[in-house]
This record gives structure tokens, sequence and C-alpha cells, in this order.
């Protein structure tokens, strides 16, 4: 089920200018790390730990991004195989319930994790994994907020249908 997404104002989009503006800093943070220890033989520690928080945050943004879009990944063999009015009933209604468990589960993993984080500190900058951590149950969020949109769309259009 392809649903038109309707962009209001940038905050829409808020997960993907993130997710780009992380990857882009990986990007320069990992060139920058190569020059000084290959080039001027002076490694910085603080380069690969802010890279691997960078990641983290990126792969999370990234992947609600993706939820946002219909991109992420499932098996959808069932789908081409079946007619393509049941094909939408089982794409509009069991993929955003189990999207709908799955991600409850994240955030209420994502919130246990985080008290559970915050005496933890990394070792080159000494900063808390709270602030590491704080991107699951965040992205999880978006995802859910995403999910409930779809699931509106695919009542409004099968009523109008």
């Amino acid at each position: 089920m392809n649903m038109p997404i309707k962009k209001k104002f940038w905050l829409s989009d808020i997960d993907e200018i993130l997710a780009s503006f992380f990857l882009a800093l990986i990007v320069l943070l990992s060139g920058y790390g190569v020059i000084m220890r290959y080039f001027l033989n002076t490694p910085s520690a603080w380069v690969e730990e802010i890279c691997v928080v960078f990641f983290i945050w990126f792969t999370f943004l990234a992947s609600s991004a993706l939820c946002k879009n219909n991109e992420l990944i499932r098996i959808d063999y069932l789908l081409t195989k079946i007619p393509t009015k049941v094909a939408n009933f089982i794409d509009g209604i069991i993929q955003p319930l189990v999207m709908i468990f799955c991600l409850g589960f994240m955030m209420y993993l994502g919130f246990k994790l985080l008290p559970m984080s915050k005496m933890r500190f990394t070792p080159a900058l000494q900063v808390s994994y709270i602030y590491i951590y704080a991107i699951i149950p965040i992205s999880a969020l978006f995802m859910l907020y995403y999910e409930i949109r779809k699931i509106f769309y695919y009542l409004k259009a099968s009523k109008g249908a």
C-alpha cells in the first residue's frame, strides 16, 4: 500500500534531515581521523567514539525515515502471488499492527534502558550513554506516529472505495 505523504513544513522531515546531518558528520570526522592517524601520526581517540555515537543516531533516524516512506525491509513474496485486493488488505491491516507491536516493544525497552545507562560513560569523551540510547525511544515515537498515520490513511481509503 503506497500512501501519499503530505509535507506541510520542514519539521515533517526532521528525521531525514538529522540522519543526513549525522551521516555527513560521520564522513567528515572519519576523514579527519584518517588524516590525523596516517598522515600526521597523531591519532585521536575521540573521533572513533563520536563516529560510533553518530552512527547509532543515524541508524535509528534513518530507519524512522524509511518507515515514513514505507521502505522498510519485509518479505512480500506472498503479497505478489495473491489478488491485489487481498494483498492491499493484508498490507493495510496486518503490517501496521505488527509494526505497532514491535515499536511498542522497542519504545518500552528503550525507555527501560535509559535509567540503566545514566551512570555509564564513554571512555574518551565521558558522555553519558543516556544521550546515546535516547534515540531508541525517540525513533520509536517517530515510527509509531508514521504507522498510526498509515492506518488512518488505509481506513480513509477503504471507506472511500
